[in-house]
């Protein structure tokens, strides 16, 4: 078995080196050849009629076998390099390749990692954000990381500085599975002050990255990255992301591989929450307040390992709130809708502070909101 998945790897190893030849090229070869002989074998007039491949990828193809000792020799150097490193892989060819990356357009052909990948990984959610979150945005993400940890849905994050963290952090506290997908090799921690974190990630998950140990994380290969960290989950978590914010870029690539966009809301006035607010306001990423949101929408793909999950977190206490929580939530009504302008005037508080506050009771599930800023009080039973 092990010597198979060597094999695999030195072939994808030798695609790899092909030039000007990406991921989707290099999935239509894999899906055809099975080894470096396979390819060799067949006439230029076969390899034109596969989708995609061109006169210039044969001429691709003809070079590099012209350089085949030299290619698989480096292989075969990685090989020994994430054998001394610790570090496992898993390539397109592979049974134990994670299914929902396979089902995407351009799937990475090899992916290294260091720790465990499962078949779990296929009901993972995973949460992107803003490097910088407030307050809010912090407590939020951990809400909602704890949340989905009771659940055992597995967290995927990029394990950048802010939300991606925060993501993290909260599944290991949970003592749930995490994964962090880089933009560099996995010897290569990227930001460097996340090293122990990354260590803690590797006994409670994996480190996930489809560049060659060895490799700097570099600016380019961050939207490469985010295409694995959408495309290996079930759907998207955006926490607090500019209108430009690289989240989006996450998010859009989720919308491409037909996987749900979830989005948490936050003060209009905030710029923080400006993306966000856009993706619910367009109607491209659902509005998401806890965890009941999420399995709404994914309830069927993750009914194999939300059943016990499901029992433990009825267990759950009620959030707490705090004393603007608590002074609002006595105002509010069961029955009858109460419209913002009023809680201000009742609460004196004033309305961007009412605001903030009922988005927080409505993501510990204290408040419902109803459309034109009318809110009522969930009770507890």
């Amino acid at each position: 078995m092990e010597n198979k998945k060597n094999e695999n790897f030195r072939f994808v190893f030798f695609l790899r080196n092909l030039k000007n030849t990406g991921d989707v090229k290099i999935r239509r070869i894999l899906d055809r050849f099975k080894s470096p002989e396979e390819l060799e074998a067949v006439s230029d007039y076969e390899l034109i009629r596969l989708e995609g491949i061109n006169n210039n990828t044969i001429e691709s193809i003809h070079a590099a076998f012209k350089r085949r000792r030299e290619i698989l020799a480096a292989a075969d150097a990685m090989l020994d390099l994430c054998g001394e490193k610790g570090i496992n892989f898993v390539t397109y060819l592979d049974t134990d390749y994670p299914g929902n990356l396979r089902n995407i357009y351009d799937p990475p052909s090899l992916l290294y990692y260091k720790g465990s990948i499962t078949d779990r990984c296929n009901s993972s959610i995973s949460i992107v954000g803003t490097r910088y979150p407030s307050d809010y945005g912090r407590k939020a993400c951990r809400e909602l990381a704890e949340q989905l940890s009771e659940l055992k849905i597995p967290i995927v994050s990029g394990l950048a500085t802010g939300i991606d963290s925060i993501s993290h952090k909260a599944a290991l506290e949970s003592g749930n599975t995490t994964y962090a997908i880089l933009g560099g090799g996995i010897d290569r921690i990227y930001p460097p002050g996340n090293k122990i974190l990354s260590e803690r990630i590797t006994e409670c998950g994996a480190l996930v990255s489809e560049f060659d140990t060895g490799s700097q994380a570099e600016r380019v290969n961050f939207p490469r990255r985010n295409r694995i960290i959408s495309g290996i989950s079930l759907g998207t978590i955006v926490i607090e992301s500019g209108i430009r914010g690289g989240s989006l870029i996450t998010a859009e690539f989720a919308i491409d591989q037909n996987r749900e966009v979830f989005a948490v809301p936050g003060n209009i006035d905030s710029k923080k929450s400006e993306g966000c607010n856009n993706l619910i306001k367009k109607g491209t990423a659902k509005l998401v307040s806890s965890s009941d949101d999420i399995i709404s929408e994914l309830s069927f793909k993750l009914q194999d390992i939300i059943g016990k999950g499901i029992k433990a977190k009825t267990k759950k206490e009620i959030p707490e709130m705090s004393i603007f929580e608590t002074k609002i939530y006595g105002i509010l009504d069961e029955s009858e809708p109460i419209h913002i302008d009023r809680i201000s005037e009742m609460s004196g508080l004033n309305i961007s502070d009412c605001l903030v506050n009922l988005l927080m009771m409505e993501f510990k599930g204290h408040v419902i909101q109803t459309p034109g800023k009318y809110f009522l009080k969930r009770c507890h039973t």
